[in-house]
């Protein structure tokens, strides 16, 4: 049986048979963001992803927030624009990390 589980810290899990097959994380880089999220290469198109990044995003939700901003999505923008309609906002790269790359 497979499960999202949630701690104190923004970071989602999802177990199937006591092993982490994915993970996703929320306000742990910078306020309103979302990231990084990965799952196991054998789970994948499990919609896992999908059910992490939703319920991330609800997370975020709850906490007051009506915009997310994905962090670092150049190798995901499809997944992401297909399962929430994202938008990449023009110019938004490096984002936060220009200081520091």
């Amino acid at each position: 049986m497979a499960s999202i589980l949630q701690n104190q810290s923004p970071i989602l899990r999802f177990y199937s048979s006591k092993n982490i097959v994915g993970f996703a994380c929320y306000e742990t880089t910078c306020k309103a963001f979302f990231g990084p999220i990965g799952v196991s290469d054998n789970c994948r198109g499990l919609k896992i992803g999908k059910a992490l990044l939703i319920s991330a995003l609800q997370g975020l939700k709850e906490m007051g927030y009506a915009y997310a901003i994905i962090g670092g999505p150049e190798d995901a923008v499809g997944f992401y624009e297909k399962t929430v309609n994202a938008i990449i906002i023009p110019g938004s790269v490096p984002g936060i990390y220009k200081d520091i790359i």
